[in-house]
């Protein structure tokens, strides 16, 4: 399941206003004249349409699970799906896995309905809705914590030598944005460089978990490019300032849930800067697996439901370019992860207080 973080877009014109309004009436006569409008801006839970003339389109989870238990004549359909099916990702992956079960019920439920000619009408209810109508978020907005690997690919990914153990560091939950967001460039950030990556969510409190059972723990996989100001990571030392900047840790554009990877050692990733292919390698080209990975992480720390383990970037970074690259206002950065999906942001530079006065 492809599974996302949106908001609903304010109306652009008078026709969507309408279609906002048929989908408050369509509500009622479905039997939901308590049930609380979609507000532009209030952050949701859905998944990704796969497959059929609705591919694309995205599924509110906690609504369609509302109007199935309707249908079933459960008692108090809102509250139930509630308990079953957050509408917020963290709350979400705390309540794994009967929650991901939620999930895939409400979204064959609403995949049906879609294909029926006697089914609700989910569409007009605001229940489905195509992505032009919404803003994408990070899949998890603010992970607990956020876990780097550093020089976790040979020949040059991170420049330096390969550690006898993988080397760790910590970023801010700040930095996450999303997949329709941009990467801001402050002007105390200099040589500020791209880094595609794996990044693995948890889904389940891990302490002191063996490589063997590391995989259990995972709720799924996302794109994500681990951007950092070389200025402050290298030159003075700075490891966790440079790389968490605002906007330094985009992730998206959906978490891709476990169930539907069966090896992420074994997934292309590439990176395109403004449509040049900057780095190309595979997840089997990590000197320290994904399980190893968890395993010594877990080992020193409590992996919680919703926190981020970035696994690394293949070579081609700007800074081990000849010349550097660095990241420049109007650049684009492309992550692709083969199955798992494409990460694209823009990039701006920022002007400082003092210049914006």
């Amino acid at each position: 399941m492809h599974l996302v973080t949106f908001e609903r877009r304010e109306p652009r014109d008078a026709s969507e206003r309408d279609d906002r309004r048929l989908s408050s009436m369509a509500d009622e006569a479905l039997g939901f004249e308590t049930l609380e409008p979609l507000r532009p801006g209030a952050r949701r839970l859905g998944a990704v349409v796969q497959l059929g003339r609705h591919a694309g389109f995205v599924v509110d989870l906690n609504r369609a699970l509302a109007i199935k238990l309707a249908f079933e004549d459960v008692g108090a359909p809102e509250a139930e799906a509630e308990s079953q099916l957050p509408c917020e990702m963290l709350a979400f992956l705390r309540r794994l896995p009967l929650s991901l079960e939620a999930a895939h019920a409400a979204l064959a439920f609403a995949v049906d309905a879609l294909e029926r000619y006697d089914g609700p009408d989910l569409l007009r209810a605001g229940v489905v809705e195509p992505l032009r109508r919404l803003h994408l978020c990070a899949p998890v907005p603010r992970p607990g914590k956020i876990i780097g690997v550093a020089r976790n690919y040979p020949d040059g990914g991170e420049p330096g030598a390969r550690p006898g153990e993988p080397a760790l560091f910590l970023e801010a939950p700040s930095a996450v944005i999303g997949p329709q967001d941009e990467i801001a460039l402050p002007p105390a950030a200099e040589r500020v460089d791209y880094a595609g990556a794996l990044a693995v969510v948890i889904g389940a409190r891990t302490r002191q978990v063996s490589a063997e059972q590391a995989l259990g723990c995972v709720a799924g996989y996302c794109a994500a490019n681990d951007v950092s100001a070389r200025n402050f990571e290298r030159a003075r030392g700075q490891h966790f300032i440079g790389r968490s900047c605002d906007t330094f840790a985009p992730l998206g554009p959906a978490l891709v849930t476990a169930d539907e990877i069966s090896d992420p050692q074994d997934l292309g990733i590439r990176t395109a800067l403004s449509g040049e292919l900057v780095q190309s390698g595979r997840t089997k080209e990590m000197s320290f697996p994904i399980v190893e990975l968890i395993a010594f992480a877990s080992a020193l720390m409590t992996l919680e439901p919703g926190d981020v383990l970035l696994t690394g970037t293949p070579a081609g970074v700007g800074a081990a370019r000849t010349p550097a690259r660095w990241l420049r206002d109007g650049d684009v950065v492309e992550v692709a992860i083969e199955r798992v999906g494409r990460l694209r942001n823009y990039v701006r530079g920022e002007r400082s207080s003092a210049a914006g006065a």
